[in-house]
């Protein structure tokens, strides 16, 4: 574990800049991010907002997460940030706080925006295509079969079905309790972000884009975007689209995040570069 627990986790680390808010990716905690907080630190403090189980939508969230930016900082400026969903998470929290102060830049850490669902005549057929990949992944990985009811499934709202395929996984594989519970709240906070309409940033936005594709994981057509801009074009007008040589999993760890760090403090620090800025061990 990086950082403390609290209103937001704070990460050991301190400079003259304004702190960096950076929210969590799906169904993990801000932890993700103490290599970036140690490589920031001497420019900028970092806090991050872990998630909540209630409320388990973007707007709420984002409203959640900016009052406890104000508690810690009330008149900005701010960055906010967040790595896949928290850059969502954040992009609503920056329109949130613009209305009331200044907000340097909104950091996106290959956050994808879902295409639209493609068209399917029945639920069951949309449960079908939500989860038969992940079957299928679950036969490569572990060579058991995971019989799912679609027309049952189709019939439930997101957490009953999510409910049902996990226990029916849990049945067909030994996996451990803190695997399941990953899952499942992964599961929900990406069909929040599918719900999710984003409405316009004007400020500064900067996108990171991986460009390795990520291993061993199950792929969603949803999230295949070939756009360079990962579809956030259409919401910040003042998009910035930077490419990192790793794949979406990688970019919080060595040698990714020397060179995300490395270009945050470039960019959010237009005056120059403090001493620090070597990369540093794992």
């Amino acid at each position: 574990m990086h950082g403390t627990p609290g209103v937001l986790r704070s990460f050991p680390g301190t400079g003259p800049h304004p702190p960096l808010f950076l929210a969590h990716a799906a169904g993990g905690s801000s932890d993700a991010y103490g290599h970036l907080a140690a490589r920031l630190d001497g420019h900028r403090p970092v806090y991050g907002f872990d998630r909540l189980e209630h409320p388990d939508d973007v707007p709420s969230r984002a409203a959640e997460f900016a009052r406890r930016i104000r508690q810690i900082r009330p008149e900005g400026p701010w960055a906010v940030g967040g790595w896949s969903y928290g850059g969502v998470v954040a992009q609503e929290t920056a329109r949130l706080l613009s209305r009331e102060g200044e907000v340097t830049a909104l950091v996106l850490v290959d956050s994808i925006l879902p295409l639209p669902a493609p068209p399917v005549a029945t639920p069951a057929e949309e449960a079908r295509r939500r989860f038969v990949g992940f079957a299928a992944y679950v036969h490569t990985v572990y060579g058991a079969e995971l019989n799912l009811p679609y027309a049952e499934l189709g019939d439930m709202d997101d957490t009953a079905q999510v409910d049902l395929v996990l226990a029916l996984l849990e049945k067909a594989v030994d996996l451990p309790p803190a695997v399941l519970t990953h899952q499942r709240s992964s599961y929900l906070d990406l069909r929040s972000a599918e719900r999710h309409s984003p409405g316009p940033y004007p400020g500064r936005a900067l996108l990171y884009r991986a460009t390795h594709p990520a291993p061993h994981t199950v792929r969603d057509a949803r999230y295949e975007r070939t756009d360079a801009t990962l579809g956030w074009d259409a919401h910040c007008p003042d998009l910035t689209v930077t490419d990192l040589p790793a794949h979406h999993l990688a970019l919080l760890d060595p040698p990714a995040v020397d060179a995300l760090a490395l270009d945050l403090i470039r960019a959010l620090d237009p005056s120059g570069l403090a001493p620090n800025t070597a990369p540093m061990e794992p």
